[in-house]
């Protein structure tokens, strides 16, 4: 698989039939928008939190090349195991996973930086993605083990799983992320500030440029096809790791209007923009 931006707009995730371990708030919820729906598994204090799988049966065979886990609250120490299965058959198998970045050596700080300390502090939501070289399959498997959870209980707020696909080229220099802070601040009759309000979205603006006819095509078909209703999960950096992939991937919509330009001889260019659900 190349490296240029990803996106899955068909999640295949959403309309598959789903059991899990247990459910301490519904599976089902991984299939839904918006979030404050999330799947929980059931709280455990005391013990050591069990081994968690979900299971999910496609409506039909399908070709798979990744699996994302988003909103996830999986610990540095938790593992995660993506299996695909065709007829009862495993075709794919990742292996137990670490599911966080934590801080590599020569960039940790010892007596500053908790040991095991994870990458990506400061993303408010934490992902795991399975990037996966195409492959048939009409099942799929994610087992979660973290058993010293400090919440007690593991939660992902979506699943996303199908084909990715890519634009003909990436896009040109000048990719803009803005992170919306929704915290508004107000003087109040004294003259203090005070923060009202909280909460962020990221919006990612690209530029898709020097398409070729057939490439335009493609762009506006795969793009028209999934809407702006349509949660889609976008990836700017795949398999580059680290702070780079993680704040430039998210589950999105498509924002504005989709436009394009004829700009040369066989050259077309199509700016487009995603904002964070």
């Amino acid at each position: 698989m190349s490296n240029k931006l990803r996106m899955i707009l068909d999640n295949l995730h959403d309309t598959a039939t789903l059991t899990a371990s247990t459910e301490g708030m519904p599976i089902e919820y991984t299939q839904r928008s918006g979030r404050s729906y999330v799947w929980r598994s059931e709280f455990q204090p005391v013990v050591d939190l069990p081994e968690q799988t979900i299971e999910a049966t496609l409506a039909k065979p399908a070709y798979l090349d990744a699996v994302v886990i988003y909103a996830h609250n999986i610990s540095t120490a938790g593992t995660v195991r993506v299996e695909l299965m065709l007829s009862g058959s495993v075709v794919y198998d990742s292996g137990a996973v670490v599911a966080t970045e934590i801080i590599p050596l020569g960039i940790w700080r010892a007596g500053i930086d908790p040991w095991g300390a994870s990458a990506l502090t400061g993303l408010p939501i934490r992902q795991y993605t399975s990037w996966i070289d195409p492959v048939v399959a009409d099942a799929y498997r994610i087992t979660i083990n973290d058993p010293a959870n400090p919440d007690d209980y593991l939660e992902i707020g979506r699943i996303f799983a199908g084909v990715t696909f890519s634009p003909e080229l990436n896009p040109q220099y000048g990719v803009s992320l803005d992170w919306l802070d929704f915290t508004e601040l107000q003087r109040t009759e004294s003259g203090s500030l005070r923060a009202v309000g909280e909460g962020s979205a990221r919006r990612l603006s690209i530029d898709l440029a020097h398409l070729s006819r057939e490439g335009i095509s493609e762009n506006t078909r795969q793009l028209l096809t999934a809407g702006k209703r349509r949660d889609i999960y976008v990836s700017m950096y795949p398999e580059q790791g680290g702070m780079l992939e993680n704040e430039h991937a998210f589950v999105a919509r498509r924002g504005g209007d989709y436009t394009h330009t004829h700009s040369a001889y066989n050259q077309w260019q199509a700016p487009i923009q995603f904002d964070e659900v």
